[in-house]
């Protein structure tokens, strides 16, 4: 709401009707001693609002796949870790976009104004990261971001990591593309010696 109009309660007790009426176009902070007090917006602003807040997403394929990457999370390296933007927030929550970042360039390459975007509007992305109602991240956050996931040692902890999670999660929160990522990682267990199932 960082674009709605601030207003003191002198300004309100002058100018109820007028206050009113921008209202109904955009939020508007009213301000008591200088601080924010109680939120003025439109009834249709109100029901969507309500209607996103009901949102439930818990049974879509990402949330599945996050309870099962949750479980199997581990730290990543320091050296590989270096490569974030740190002022991003909590690690496992950058571990999580990474992830994500990963998954949906198999759909489309990501460009920092869709990956912005996606994180800044898409719900389920939203909570497969784990942002609260009022987080985002700046475009140069998402830049930093997408530049470190195409570091090879940060892509060979996503790698590890979407290993140990069945590949039943992985084709249904990709969709259709989601076969790239197991041949990847098959290929890496070919020409690493190591054959496991």
């Amino acid at each position: 709401m960082n674009d709605s109009r601030r207003i003191s309660m002198l300004e309100l007790d002058r100018h109820l009707s007028q206050s009113l009426e921008q209202a109904r176009h955009a939020p508007v902070n009213v301000q008591r001693y200088g601080q924010p007090w109680v939120w003025m917006l439109s009834s249709d602003a109100w029901a969507d609002a309500a209607r996103w807040s009901a949102l439930d997403a818990s049974g879509h394929p990402l949330m599945m796949l996050r309870q099962a990457l949750d479980a199997r999370l581990q730290p990543w390296p320091e050296s590989a870790l270096a490569t974030l933007a740190q002022e991003c927030g909590e690690m496992r929550m950058v571990q999580r976009a990474v992830l994500l970042v990963t998954l949906r360039a198999l759909r489309a390459p990501a460009s920092v104004q869709r990956l912005h975007d996606d994180l800044r509007y898409h719900q389920v992305y939203r909570q497969f990261i784990g942002f609260d109602h009022g987080m985002a991240w700046s475009p140069l956050q998402c830049m930093r971001l997408l530049q470190a996931c195409a570091t090879p040692l940060l892509q060979h902890c996503v790698d590890d990591t979407l290993a140990r999670v069945p590949s039943s999660l992985l084709d249904a929160a990709c969709v259709t593309n989601a076969c790239r990522v197991g041949d990847r990682l098959q290929e890496q267990r070919i020409s690493a010696g190591c054959l496991s199932y």
